[in-house]
C-alpha cells in the first residue's frame, strides 16, 4: 500500500456515451447503429486512438478528442472498463446517480459509500475530505469529515477581516449551544487552518496557487483540479477528492458538444497528473457516470440515456494499459431490452478494489454492504 494514499473521484454528470468515448470501431453492428459522427472512425479525420488490448477480437479506439487519454493508457497509467454500470435498470438521471452515490444494497446503510468510508477511518486530523464545488455529492454524505468548497472560498475567517469580538460570538454559535456552535466551530478552526497555508501576512492576500504545468485555458475542469492539486499539496491530510463535470446528457447535436467535452477532459486530467508530480505515487483517480447512452442514435443526432457505460482509472499502482471486464458485444440479442449494451461489470467493482488495494480498506463491506466483489484484477 502507498503513504498516505489519496482518491479523486471524477463524476461525468448527464450519462456519458461510452460507445463514443471507447468506441468498437470495427463492429459491423455498431457501424450500422450509428452515423460516422457518433463514433470513433478507424481512418480520416475522426479517426480515434487505436488501443492495445485483449478483450475481444475488435479494434476498439478511444475518442479523437482523446489524446492525452490515449497517452496515459498507453504509458501504463489508465485502465479502462467497458460496459460498466448499474446492475439494477433505470433510465433516471436523479435515480442513478443517487443509487451510485449511496453504493448500498442494504436498507440499513447511511449515507453514501465514502461518506461510509471517512466514518470507518475514524477521527481525522486537518481536511480529509473536498468535494469542489458549492455542496457535498451523495457520496460523501454521512460523514462530517467532508468539506463542500472551492479551496480560496474557505477563507471566512481571516483574523484580519474578523474582530476578535465577532470572532468569539461566531465561536459562541450566537448564543445556540447545539449543532450551529459546533459548526460554527468547525469553520474556524478550519478556515484558519487553511488561511494559515495559504495567507500572505506581507503582502495582505492570498497566495496564487503556482501550478507546476499549464493547464488548458476555458477549460471547465482546470479550476477545480487545480484546486484538488492544490489542496493535496497543502499537505492538509487530504484522502479524498470529489469534482462534478456536467454537460454529458447529449440527447440532441451530440457530435460538437461530446467532442468538447471529451476534449476538455482528457486535457485537464493530464495536465492534473503532471501537476502532482512525485504525488502521483500516491493517488488514484476514478471517471465514472450514471449510465450510458443508446446504440442506436435518435432523429435529433444525439443518444437517449442507455444503460452500460466506461469507467477509468488512473494511477500507477494499478496494473495499466488494459481493458478490463468483459465485453458482451452490440448484436441484437445480447443487447439489453434489444436497445442497450449491457453491463457486464458492477460499477462498485473497480470502486471496491480501489478502495481494498490502493486506500487499505480492509473490510468492504462496511462500505458496500450487501455486495459481493467478484476482481476485474485491476491491481494484478
Amino acid at each position: 500500500m502507498t503513504t498516505d494514499p489519496k482518491l479523486v473521484v471524477i463524476f461525468l454528470r448527464g450519462g456519458c456515451d461510452g460507445l463514443a468515448l471507447l468506441s468498437p470501431a470495427s463492429d459491423p453492428d455498431f457501424i450500422a447503429a450509428r452515423p460516422a459522427d457518433l463514433r470513433s472512425l478507424r481512418e480520416g479525420d475522426g479517426a480515434g486512438f487505436q488501443i492495445k488490448h485483449d478483450l475481444a477480437d475488435i479494434d476498439f479506439r478511444l475518442h479523437a478528442q482523446a489524446g492525452a487519454l490515449a497517452e496515459l493508457y498507453a504509458a501504463g497509467d489508465l485502465s479502462l472498463i467497458h460496459a460498466c454500470g448499474l446492475t439494477e435498470a433505470t433510465r433516471s438521471h436523479f435515480e442513478a446517480e443517487a443509487r451510485m452515490e449511496r453504493s448500498a444494497q442494504s436498507g440499513n446503510a447511511e449515507g453514501g459509500w465514502l461518506g461510509r468510508w471517512l466514518k470507518a477511518q475514524g477521527t481525522f486530523a486537518d481536511l480529509p475530505a473536498i468535494a469542489v464545488g458549492t455542496a457535498l455529492p451523495g457520496s460523501l454524505e454521512g460523514s462530517e469529515a467532508a468539506v463542500a468548497a472551492e479551496l480560496g472560498n474557505l477563507i471566512l475567517a481571516q483574523g484580519h477581516w474578523l474582530s476578535p469580538a465577532l470572532r468569539a460570538r461566531i465561536a459562541a454559535g450566537f448564543g445556540n449551544h447545539g449543532p450551529v456552535q459546533a459548526s460554527m466551530q468547525q469553520l474556524l478552526t478550519l478556515s484558519d487552518m487553511i488561511s494559515g497555508r495559504i495567507w500572505s501576512d506581507a503582502d495582505q492576500a492570498i497566495r496564487p496557487y503556482v501550478p507546476a504545468v499549464d493547464y488548458p485555458q476555458d477549460n471547465p475542469l482546470s479550476p477545480p483540479l487545480m484546486t484538488v492539486a492544490q489542496t493535496f499539496k497543502l499537505g492538509m491530510g487530504t484522502r479524498l477528492a470529489t469534482v462534478d463535470m456536467d454537460g454529458w446528457d447529449t440527447h440532441v447535436r451530440q457530435a460538437g458538444d461530446f467532442g468538447n467535452n471529451v476534449r476538455h477532459l482528457s486535457a485537464a486530467l493530464m495536465a492534473f497528473w503532471r501537476d502532482l508530480g512525485p504525488m502521483q505515487a500516491d493517488t488514484s483517480v476514478v471517471v465514472m457516470t450514471e449510465f450510458g447512452r443508446r446504440l442506436r442514435a435518435n432523429e435529433g443526432a444525439g443518444t437517449d440515456h442507455g444503460r452500460g457505460g466506461v469507467m477509468m482509472v488512473l494511477g500507477p499502482q494499478a496494473k495499466g494499459g488494459r481493458m478490463l471486464g468483459r465485453w458482451p458485444g452490440l448484436t441484437n440479442d445480447v443487447l439489453e431490452e434489444g436497445a442497450d449494451l449491457a453491463v457486464t461489470t458492477d460499477y462498485r467493482q473497480p470502486l471496491a478494489e480501489l478502495l481494498g488495494a490502493h486506500m487499505g480498506t480492509r473490510d468492504i463491506s462496511t462500505v458496500f454492504p450487501g455486495f459481493a466483489p467478484t476482481p476485474l484484477g485491476l491491481f494484478g
